[in-house]
This record gives structure tokens, C-alpha cells and sequence, in this order.
């Protein structure tokens, strides 16, 4: 079987998991790697061992032979890119959001109808094991579903004087904790239950109306040096906290949180489901467990151990029981599924990894939280 050729676009953080995942996986070729420079396109091709380095994605589309791309950049330029290589035939897996608003999302469903080409987002937390376990047993153990809860709380914004490019609506988007984290719990929670949020009401917050902007650059998650560093005063748009009450399509109820001032909360996400038989949860940041709730009989621990789950969810499981699995992991089934799916030329409908429609999905909800907490009521969701 050939290799498949990639192109990689942003080398930051998640650019460099998406190369270490590939390597993972095998039987691909990283051909080529995009920065915001010539030269920092170089320096990043050399630390990751790879051939081919450009400062202008479009002159990489034109000169690399390529089956792949990997979009990851920032939010802006998310739509663009995505566009061209999709136009060009070339498949694309994108970080989320998948674009900025769901005019630019519709333009990229419309090019993948007259195209045969895959697409798919990095909602990666799907692909955990017991995630899929999960899955599991809501379609097969839990009874109707009651209800739906939970949170995604991170503190790497907590302070006046933590910026990333995130808080610019101009890179990062007219919102940003929903469309940064929100989008992943609201993805989590529709492909568990196999169920559309169709209606909500939301509160969202900016908790400091005026951050200090270093005048030098600092990447996301970085910390900066307060007592050395020089300031401007940046006006914020984008909210730091949102509370949402939802529905899903078959009228179920439930309730989330988003927010990253949460001191302590590195980046907890959160999720229970109730059934009429049995509650379920998960949680990120202890992603080898699963919690099982009972009535009339002891709760369950079900710990991450590929001799104790079956199908798919023991097939996501690298390593013995006891043996800490985590995000990388979770980042390498997304890809891996998505890969399969192109080698396989199969139907994404019998793959698990998010695709462009699934993207849209979750731009239209941000869309929807941000209108209904501008307008204080409920939105319904086409």
C-alpha cells in the first residue's frame, strides 16, 4: 500500500501532535510543513525531520504531490486554507472551529458535494476508549435518557494579564471560550447520545472587559513574565464564561458550563449522562475510568484496560491496564480513524471521526448561544 503524502500547516503545539500522531500511525509521509515564516517554517522542518518547509501554504499546494493536509492554524485562517485545498482535491483534516461563521461553512459543504474527497475536525476527545465505551452503553445499557450535564473549565485565562491570539476577534472568532472548548463538549455530548442540540438559552460573561496585551508574543498556554513584560491595554469582545440550558432533538433536557477562569481547572472536561436505568461520566483529566451509577446495587469504577472492554473501545487501547493513556492517544485514534476511512475509500458514516458536516453543526450552536445571551431567550437550531 502507498504512503500517504501530508502536508502540514502550523507548527505550533497542536501542529507538532499532529506530526508525532502520523509517525504513529505509519505508512504515512509527512512531506512538508507551513509556518508564518520562511524561517521559522525551516527551523520547525528540521526539529521534526521533515524534507519540505514553506512560508506560503498555496506555494506548497503547488509544488508537494499531496493526498493530505492538516490544517492548524488559527481560527482565520481555518476557512481560506481549508477552500483551497479542498478545491485543489485534496483532503483535509482541520482543527476546530472549522471556520469562523456558518456562511464560510456552508461554501466548503457545498465544494465537498462536487467532490469525492474526505474531510474531517480534530474533536478528538470522541476517540478515547472509554469514551467509545461509553457510547456503548448509552445506545445499549442505560434506558431512556433523562437528562444531560456537565462542564469544561480551564484557568489559563484567569488573570487580567493572560492574552492569547483567541481573545482578537479578528483571529480567534466573535466568540471565544464557546467556540474554543464549548464546541468540544457539544460534540462529545451529540455523539454520545446520537442526538442534534435543537434549542437553547445562554448566559455568557466577560469577566475582565479590559486584559493587559504583551507587546511581545506569547503562544497559547505559555506563561508570561508579568513583572518583566510590557503592556497595552487591549479592549475584550470574545466572553470568558457561558452557562447553557439545552435540549436535544428528541426533547431532552440538559445543562452545560464552559469557562477558562476557573482556577485549578487545567482542562476538565466533564460530561454525565442519566438514564432510567443507570448514570455514566467522564471526565478528561481522569480519562482511564469511567464512572457507572446504580440505584440498587454498588457503583462501578471501569478502569482503562483493553482485556475488560470489546470492539472499537479495546481496539483504541495501546498499552496493558495500568498503563496511562491519555490525550496523545486520543489525538492519534482521531487521525487513525480518519485515515482508515480514506484507505478504506469507506462511508464516514461507519468511521467515528467528526466531519466537516459535524463542524458546521458545532459553528451553528456557537452562532446560537451567542445570539440567544445578546437576546435573552431561547434559540432554535435549523
Amino acid at each position: 500500500m502507498a504512503k500517504l503524502k501530508v502536508g502540514i500547516i502550523g507548527t505550533g503545539f497542536v501542529g507538532r501532535a499532529h506530526v508525532e500522531a502520523l509517525r504513529r500511525i505509519g505508512n504515512v509521509e509527512v512531506k512538508a510543513v507551513v509556518a508564518s515564516s520562511l524561517e521559522s517554517s525551516k527551523k520547525a522542518a528540521a526539529e521534526l525531520n521533515v524534507p519540505g518547509y514553506y512560508a506560503d501554504y498555496l506555494k506548497m499546494l503547488e509544488e508537494e504531490d499531496l493526498d493530505i493536509v492538516h490544517n492548524c492554524t488559527p481560527n482565520y485562517l481555518h476557512f481560506p486554507i481549508n477552500r483551497d485545498f479542498l478545491e485543489a482535491g485534496v483532503h483535509v483534516f482541520a482543527e476546530k472551529p472549522l471556520v469562523m461563521n456558518t456562511k464560510e461553512g456552508r461554501e466548503l459543504l457545498e465544494i465537498i458535494e462536487k467532490k469525492e474527497l474526505y474531510t474531517g475536525v480534530n474533536y478528538n476527545y470522541r476517540h478515547y476508549p472509554l469514551v467509545k465505551e461509553m457510547q456503548n452503553q448509552v445506545q445499549k445499557e442505560l434506558g431512556k435518557i433523562l437528562h444531560v450535564q456537565g462542564h469544561y473549565l480551564q484557568d489559563w485565562m484567569l488573570f487580567k494579564t493572560d492574552y492569547s491570539w483567541r481573545v482578537d476577534p479578528e483571529k480567534g472568532g466573535k466568540s471565544r471560550v464557546v467556540a474554543d472548548i464549548g464546541s468540544h463538549f457539544c460534540d462529545l455530548l451529540q455523539y454520545l447520545t446520537g442526538k442534534k442540540i435543537s434549542r437553547l438559552i445562554a448566559n455568557t460573561k466577560i469577566v475582565y472587559s479590559e486584559r493587559k496585551k504583551p507587546l511581545s508574543e506569547v503562544k497559547s498556554f505559555a506563561k508570561a513574565d508579568a513583572e518583566s513584560a510590557e503592556y497595552e491595554e487591549y479592549q475584550v469582545e470574545t466572553e470568558d464564561y457561558a452557562s447553557i440550558l439545552f435540549e436535544l432533538e428528541d426533547g431532552t433536557a440538559g445543562s452545560f458550563i464552559v469557562s477558562q477562569v476557573n482556577a485549578g481547572h487545567k482542562n476538565d472536561l466533564f460530561i454525565e449522562i442519566s438514564g432510567s436505568k443507570k448514570s455514566i461520566n467522564w471526565s478528561q483529566e481522569k480519562a482511564n475510568h469511567l464512572f457507572i451509577g446504580h440505584r440498587e446495587q454498588a457503583n462501578q469504577d471501569l478502569v482503562r484496560d483493553p482485556s475488560l472492554l470489546a470492539g472499537k473501545a479495546a481496539e483504541r487501547c495501546y498499552y496493558p491496564g495500568g498503563h496511562i493513556e491519555g490525550w496523545s492517544e486520543g489525538l492519534k485514534n482521531s487521525i487513525k480513524d480518519f485515515y482508515d476511512c480514506i484507505r478504506e475509500n469507506g462511508d464516514p458514516a461507519d468511521y467515528d471521526f467528526a466531519t466537516f458536516a459535524d463542524g458546521q453543526q458545532e459553528v451553528k450552536i456557537t452562532e446560537a448561544i451567542l445570539k440567544s445571551s445578546r437576546e435573552e431567550k431561547w434559540i432554535e437550531i435549523e
